[in-house]
């Protein structure tokens, strides 16, 4: 071995410690980055359920479908009316219920780490596209999740409804691709319980026209493009003008929508708020016009969503407007359509009570076709119902739809409640209606809804 010199051994040294310092640096560096992984893995763990949160596959998405090297499909999983279960039995029950429920999408799921809790009962699982060519990992999902599953001695059956979107693009977005299966889901719980709906062309199309309404709502709220047609409700016996039903109409860009389109969209974009509150001021404006003008009204029907159910605001804001246009609420009935969900009566029903408290009057439109007619009738919260027109179309042929108007008008004489009948397009329907002894009547058979100037010409005592 050769002789170092003495100015080589303190380099050599030098060099050996810079060495050992640089790869202890490395060392530590490389087990503090798997660390930071394992806390940051941790970090995203659900802790009930131990599946990564939803918000581990959108920070890490573009990496989760590299690893699968494959065409994914994308599940979006929300079990069916789970807030019943947590109301029913509690949250500690439900919880060792959703582990199981869990458990089962572990292991159906290709892998463990495809399989993501999005919050409370709703979960994703990622899975080869491929292997449902011929729908038999749908198939194996739903049989798989419909089994009982027992907790504390409790059998309970669930059902799910699940929307699928098919990643075929190149660089696909999360929330792209979160929305596709959103929509698809929703879908799904629209035709009803333990459905899997894939993406499609269809859905894309009403999505796109989703968009277009929005739009289209947006700017007319902007613009003033709403406008008031009025349809006069009749006495049947004497066919006089009684009262008449504010409609909301929409004309923009040659679209022309009815007021059940436009709450319906409103509803869905938190807009309808804006939209009750622009019926409520024009029709008691138009109201005010009718009886300076000495039309002969006895009452004006105005329409609102019961999406104001919850809305503390409602309450002052139709008084003052009430008051601002000199109308006594006793000549307004406020119509609402009856629910089609329980869980909502009871909050409807206290809603309705306060309505009637500050003297509004209230009744139930499309009256027989949805889930609370009787138990309305039975809590005596109405003033009025509207029998729908659906039992009304073809009444001369059809007998069942003869005994259900009589079986309605009976009931609403039992409970000392007034009645209409709308949809009234034939002198048949007419004459059936005034043999009934129906106290009022609207349909084309006599007026169509009209703008307010019109209302005055055809009907002012000159």
């Amino acid at each position: 071995m050769p002789n170092l010199t003495t100015l080589e051994t303190p380099l050599l040294i030098g060099l050996i410690s810079a060495l050992f310092i640089t790869g202890a640096l490395i060392v530590f560096a490389v087990s503090r980055i798997i660390k930071l992984r394992r806390l940051e893995k941790q970090f995203y763990k659900d802790p009930l359920t131990n599946l990564y949160r939803s918000t581990y596959l959108e920070k890490n998405f573009s990496d989760v479908l590299v690893k699968a090297d494959l065409n994914m499909s994308f599940y979006y999983i929300n079990i069916d009316n789970f807030k019943n279960y947590n109301d029913m039995f509690g949250f500690n029950l439900t919880d060792i219920l959703l582990k199981k429920f869990a458990q089962r999408l572990k292991e159906i799921a290709p892998a463990e780490d495809f399989v993501f809790r999005v919050h409370s009962d709703r979960f994703i699982v990622l899975s080869p596209t491929k292997k449902d060519a011929d729908g038999e990992f749908t198939d194996q999902l739903l049989d798989k999740l419909k089994k009982p599953y027992t907790v504390e001695e409790h059998a309970f059956r669930l059902t799910v409804s699940i929307g699928r979107y098919d990643i075929n693009e190149n660089a696909p977005i999360y929330h792209d691709v979160l929305l596709k299966s959103e929509l698809a889901h929703e879908e799904a719980k629209r035709i009803g319980k333990d459905q899997l709906v894939v993406y499609s062309q269809k859905l894309r199309k009403e999505h796109q026209n989703m968009f277009d309404m929005y739009r289209f709502i947006k700017d007319a709220l902007n613009n003033d493009s709403f406008y008031m047609e009025f349809q006069p409700i009749l006495r049947t016996q004497e066919q006089t003008i009684a009262g008449v039903e504010s409609l909301i109409r929409f004309d923009l860009k040659h679209k022309l929508l009815f007021p059940a389109d436009i709450i319906r969209y409103a509803e869905k974009f938190n807009m309808i708020e804006l939209i009750d509150r622009y019926v409520i001021e024009q029709s008691f404006k138009a109201f005010k016009s009718f009886k300076e003008h000495d039309v002969p009204l006895e009452f004006i029907a105005v329409n609102i969503s019961s999406s104001e159910v919850l809305n503390e605001d409602f309450f002052d804001f139709i008084e003052s407007t009430a008051k601002t246009y000199e109308i006594s609420p006793s000549d307004v009935v406020i119509e609402f359509t009856e629910t089609v969900d329980p869980e909502r009566l009871e909050n409807e029903s206290r809603f309705i009570r306060r309505l009637r408290s500050i003297g509004f009057k209230v009744a139930i439109d499309d009256f027989g076709s949805g889930y609370s007619s009787m138990i309305r009738l039975s809590k005596t919260t109405l003033d009025r119902i509207k029998i729908d027109k659906s039992f009304v179309t073809d009444i001369v042929n059809s007998k069942s739809n003869q005994a259900l108007i009589k079986a309605m008008v009976d009931l609403g004489r039992a409970f000392n409640i007034d009645v209409v009948v709308e949809g009234v397009e034939t002198k048949e329907e007419y004459d059936f209606m005034r043999q009934q002894a129906i106290q009022y009547i609207q349909g084309y058979y006599f007026y169509k809804g009209m703008e307010a100037n019109e209302i005055i010409r055809l009907f002012a005592k000159h």
